[in-house]
């Protein structure tokens, strides 16, 4: 429908066309001037002289309201009315009739005219009538703008509800009715009917981070324009699915695996990074899609033992049988622990290689290598409490430990991984023993000087203050101050005899006796050793320098 709108001069009102049809001059006349038709929101654009102008001015103007004669020659009113409710529904149509006959009401009703009016007509009862049926006009020109809000809401929403819809599909949560209810709404296209998931997901651990997984994307689209029989959108995970139909299984199987193996090459030529594919178990409706999805994505988690770039069918992961874990893994798991215990980072990286090639060799289904590798993580942060590191210290595993483990694609990167988490550990482990190891040390200096007049003061004594053993604290302490303990001991009691000598009047037993010596002949002698000369001697060399 073409809207015939005009807008008044003296305000912001939109401006409706009104035409009139009467076989009567005086009728068409009086009408025409004698209604200030712009205050009430209308123009005037025809007074016709009968039907068959009419029709024709109806066709050339499409106005917005016609009031008509139902008596004229070649055509009448309600044949006018008629034309106008086939043609043109948002017209509004007034009839006029001299007779007040209940026929032409009732056919006026059936004809949907807007209103029915006996003549002679006054000019109040006209503006009555132009103001009533003016406020219907504004009322459908707001639900045709309201409706096509909603439909160019609906259209840019369009891409995000499909997917929506998509996904609920494949998690199972929508009965058979829902499904061709919403397809219908949605405009989707699934006519099957066999159907086949992919799930493809990049090799890439980091891909998120950067345009790998938006070119991966686009490529996969490209692809995907140019065939009929599939349909691109993206997991509740971020994985790219593919749902697939056609004809009968086998031939959605066979296209499953060729349009995989194309994408693989496209996306690996135009990008330089490659995908694995997870292909699942083809089904007969849409209401059952969510097995096929669980298939491909059954699928698709073997790439972590068969490793990255791979097409992997639900068929073949089914037909393939899990062994018992074997003891071997048991061991291989208790050697890394073992070796990391130790302080042997080349012996820790070894035994996680060779637990790792275990997992890839041994026929084991993907779940029980993940869960195999599970208990390792947890075992090795056990490790790290008994040696008093909380994993929050250790970047690789601060914030979610298991869940970083999900991120892995491969076997490979698992193994990457736990061989930088122990690098990473180790590091913090020896931070923090370099820190323990200081404060014991300043610990251990501070008691000797508090102590050092104590005869019994000795290394068996220091240590057991400290709850250290003496083969940990001496080359500690040795690191910290660059003597032994006797010989930090012996150099303190030696400076502190010094000051006595110079500053005192003690004699020599006594001076020994106040720094921890019990036998003042021992004193002299160490004396001597450190200072070259005897207790007389230094405070006789230093007393005159003193006064």
């Amino acid at each position: 429908m073409i809207y015939c709108l005009y807008y008044c001069n003296y305000c912001d009102k939109q401006m409706y066309t009104f035409l009139i049809i009467d076989d009567e001059p005086v009728v068409r006349d009086g009408i025409s001037e004698t209604i200030d038709w712009q205050s009430h929101g209308f123009r005037l654009v025809g007074a016709c002289r009968d039907g068959r102008e009419g029709l024709q001015t109806i066709e050339e103007l499409r106005p917005d309201v016609v009031m008509t004669d139902i008596c004229m020659p070649f055509v009448d009113g309600l044949e006018l009315a008629a034309f106008i409710t086939e043609r043109y529904p948002t017209t509004k149509t007034i009839l006029l009739t001299g007779y007040d006959e209940f026929e032409y009401a009732k056919e006026a009703v059936r004809l949907k005219v807007n209103d029915f009016l006996l003549k002679p007509i006054t000019a109040d009862e006209l503006r009555t009538k132009l103001d009533s049926v003016r406020a219907e006009l504004d009322l459908d020109r707001r639900k045709r703008e309201d409706l096509d809000r909603l439909q160019s809401q609906l259209r840019e929403s369009l891409p995000l509800l499909r997917e929506r819809f998509l996904n609920r599909l494949i998690r199972g949560d929508l009965h058979e009715a829902d499904i061709v209810r919403r397809s219908a709404l949605l405009e989707l296209s699934l006519p099957g009917p066999c159907f086949n998931l992919l799930l493809i997901d990049s090799d890439r651990v980091d891909w998120e981070d950067d345009l790998t997984g938006l070119k991966i994307q686009n490529e996969v689209e490209a692809v995907s324009r140019t065939r009929s029989d599939v349909m691109v959108f993206r997991s509740e995970r971020e994985q790219l699915v593919l749902l697939m139909w056609a004809p009968d299984e086998p031939a959605v199987v066979l296209g499953a695996i060729e349009y995989a193996e194309e994408l693989a090459e496209r996306v690996r030529t135009a990008t330089g990074a490659t995908v694995s594919i997870g292909i699942g178990f083809p089904v007969r409706t849409l209401r059952r899609i969510d097995e096929s999805f669980r298939g491909a994505r059954t699928a698709l988690g073997q790439r972590l033992i068969l490793g990255p770039n791979q097409i992997i069918t639900a068929e073949q992961v089914h037909g393939s049988r899990s062994e018992p874990v074997p003891r071997a893994e048991q061991g291989a798991r208790a050697r890394v622990i073992r070796e990391f215990r130790n302080g042997s980072s080349a012996g820790t990286e070894t035994a996680i290689r060779e637990l790792i090639e275990l997992y890839r060799t041994t026929r084991l289904s993907m779940k029980e290598c993940f869960v195999g590798i599970q208990r390792l993580l947890a075992d090795l942060l056990s490790a790290l409490e008994s040696l008093g590191v909380h994993h929050s210290q250790v970047p690789e595993v601060a914030s979610d430990p298991f869940g970083r483990l999900t991120e892995m694609k491969t076997l490979e990167d698992i193994e990457r991984w736990f061989c930088e988490l122990q690098l990473s550990a180790r590091a913090v482990l020896a931070r923090q023993q370099r820190q323990q190891s200081a404060a014991k040390a300043v610990e251990a200096e501070d008691y000797i000087q508090a102590h050092y007049a104590e005869p019994e003061l000795s290394l068996t004594a220091l240590c057991r203050v400290l709850s250290i053993s003496k083969s940990y604290f001496s080359p500690m302490f040795k690191a910290h101050t660059g003597m032994t303990f006797v010989e930090y001991l012996t150099n303190l009691r030696m400076d502190r005899a010094k000051e006595l000598l110079i500053l005192t009047d003690m004699k020599g037993y006594e001076v020994a006796e106040r720094v921890g010596f019990t036998d003042a002949h021992y004193f002299s002698l160490t004396f001597r050793k450190q200072t070259g000369v005897s207790p007389t001697e230094y405070r006789d060399s230093v007393q005159p320098m003193a006064r």
